[in-house]
């Protein structure tokens, strides 16, 4: 593990590492079944849309997390060419460096990219290539940004690879070139967000402008080289549910005094939350009328919305076992639908997620934390629920048990930003309910019912 990289682990913004002796959660064993680093530094750094990316590793490593993202893939010249190495046995035997240098050669001649990223993996650490010294040498050759990621998945979660990722555009991406100064607003922002984040950071950007503030970068979402190096020019970071990225706005607020914090935009209560947050740093007053007008429109219109079409989803019962930042943003959606929230089991938190899922749920909520699946079964049916929201592998879990289930993962669906988000989120769960495939599948068959012998 490369110099600097334990320090990850503590986080001066993080509100559990303000008390002595804290520090963010190591790994635990079996964890990086979850989501390893190499496939959270590539979550991103994939939407990079001319960038190219060179996997130092076999190709089973490339094509996992490639597939996991494709969904949140952005368009640009190089969309779908990513690289591998293909590592063989006698590569590793021998060492691959000097296959490693003739692949960045390849890549620079023949697609021209603005920048590379070569991606360690766990074989290439275990066997101690050294990244460093070839991408310094290929930098020398051709005079391109060639930047080492050390992120070999066992050395902790897809967390700890999102941070690697934010420290590696923070060391040689951002600040790395001046725009045009006449092109600058005054209400020029970055939008720095997670796992695919491109769908929901061109709505969110969408939205924005229609108040008059600009989006200059969409970090981890999809976005070009050259606007993440200007990205220091903005006079404010908003981090969308985005914990793992806090370490980089806490430098680029100590080095080029952007300052940040953290909203959501699922639901119109966060929404609101996080217009105003903006409204409150730029203090301007045209702004602040124009913001209100906006909020008050759109507000309006989804309320009717919700009392004309989406009426049939009030007081159906949710349980929700999800992990991270989406166990708390789409509490307030439910609620502003009329929905109930039974329960709420989770496992993957960090301390500042539980405490904001202890402000949003109402008191006859039961959140339960390192949770199971069988606890989360039986809450299910003892509390009479109508449907599992789940993410990630836990939607395993009702779809195993044939329960009616949505899965809240923006890799399926790019995420519930905005007030349209929140009409999709209600379209999506009446679809759900009404699918009679979830009464068909409870039927005995044929051969079981008494008649049929």
């Amino acid at each position: 593990m490369p110099k600097g990289v334990p320090n990850l682990f503590i986080e001066p913004d993080c509100e559990h590492n303000r008390q002595p002796g804290k520090g963010c959660a190591r790994p635990n064993p079996g964890e990086v079944t979850k989501g390893c680093v190499f496939q959270g530094s590539q979550a991103v750094l994939l939407p990079i849309s001319d960038a190219a990316h060179l996997v130092h590793g076999t190709s089973g490593c490339l094509q996992n997390s490639w597939g996991m993202l494709e969904a949140a893939m952005p368009e640009g010249p190089l969309p779908y060419l990513r690289f591998s190495m293909g590592l063989t046995e006698t590569d590793i035997i021998l060492g691959g460096q000097k296959k490693l240098l003739e692949a960045i050669q390849y890549i620079i001649e023949y697609y021209h990219p603005p920048c590379i990223f070569v991606y360690a993996t766990c074989i290439t650490i275990l066997t101690a290539e050294d990244l460093n010294a070839v991408c310094s040498k290929a930098e020398s050759l051709w005079k391109l940004p060639v930047i080492p990621l050390h992120n070999s998945g066992f050395t902790g979660s897809g967390n700890m690879g999102s941070r690697q990722a934010g420290e590696a555009l923070f060391e040689k991406v951002i600040g790395t070139c001046e725009p045009d100064p006449r092109k600058l607003t005054p209400f020029d922002i970055n939008l720095i967000g997670d796992y695919h984040f491109s769908k929901a950071g061109h709505e969110i950007e969408a939205m924005l402008s229609k108040i008059g503030i600009r989006v200059i970068s969409r970090i981890a979402g999809e976005c070009t080289f050259d606007e993440l190096c200007s990205a220091h020019q903005a006079k404010l970071n908003l981090l969308v549910c985005s914990r793992s990225m806090v370490t980089l706005a806490r430098k680029m607020r100590d080095s080029f005094g952007i300052p940040y914090f953290e909203g959501s935009f699922c639901g119109s209560r966060e929404i609101r939350f996080a217009l105003r947050q903006l409204s409150f740093h730029f203090q301007n007053e045209g702004l602040d009328k124009q913001l209100n007008r906006y909020m008050r429109r759109e507000e309006e219109r989804l309320h009717k919305d919700i009392l004309r079409r989406y009426k049939p989803l009030k007081g159906k019962k949710v349980v929700l076992f999800t992990d991270g930042h989406e166990s708390w943003i789409y509490i307030s959606l439910l609620y502003e639908l009329g929905i109930k929230i039974a329960a709420i089991g989770t496992n993957q938190n960090a301390q500042e997620d539980l405490s904001r899922i202890k402000e949003r749920i109402h008191d006859d909520t039961l959140l339960i934390i390192q949770s199971d699946e069988t606890r989360i079964l039986q809450l299910y049916r003892e509390r009479k629920g109508d449907l599992m929201i789940v993410s990630g592998r836990n939607s395993f879990v009702p779809l195993k048990e044939k329960i009616p289930f949505i899965n809240i993962g923006e890799e399926q669906h790019g995420g519930y930003a905005g007030y349209d988000g929140v009409r999709r989120f209600a379209q999506d769960v009446m679809d759900t309910l009404a699918q009679p495939v979830w009464t068909m599948i409870r039927r005995h068959s044929p051969w079981e019912v008494d008649s049929y012998g």
